[in-house]
């Protein structure tokens, strides 16, 4: 993750990898939040998304809070426990509402 930086601030190398992966943004992070939104998209298909859910949203939440918890300065991953909260959080007003159980 320390490359962000790198590519962030040097104009000559954003624009050799937007050649390298046409569509803009870093490549890496394209073919991520490809990858989530038609793996959010077949969630929806299949009935565990709500049909109206802004996919592209949700994406974008998931996969820019996801990108800020693994480029922390800390060298360590985050926990499961921080990913599962961002997930749950970001997916909370989509997900088809479970019986409570007595």
């Amino acid at each position: 993750m320390a490359i962000i930086p790198l590519i962030t601030f040097r104009d000559e190398l954003r624009a050799r990898l937007r050649q390298a992966e046409p569509g803009g943004g870093i490549a890496i992070l394209a073919q991520v939040t490809t990858a989530v939104s038609a793996y959010l998209i077949d969630e929806r298909d299949m009935g565990r998304i709500a049909p109206d859910a802004d996919i592209d949203s949700i994406t974008l939440s998931l996969v820019g809070g996801g990108h800020l918890l693994f480029a922390d300065r800390d060298p360590d991953p985050p926990s499961t426990a921080t990913v599962n909260k961002l997930v749950t959080t970001v997916l909370a007003g989509v997900l088809p509402q479970r019986p409570r159980q007595a």
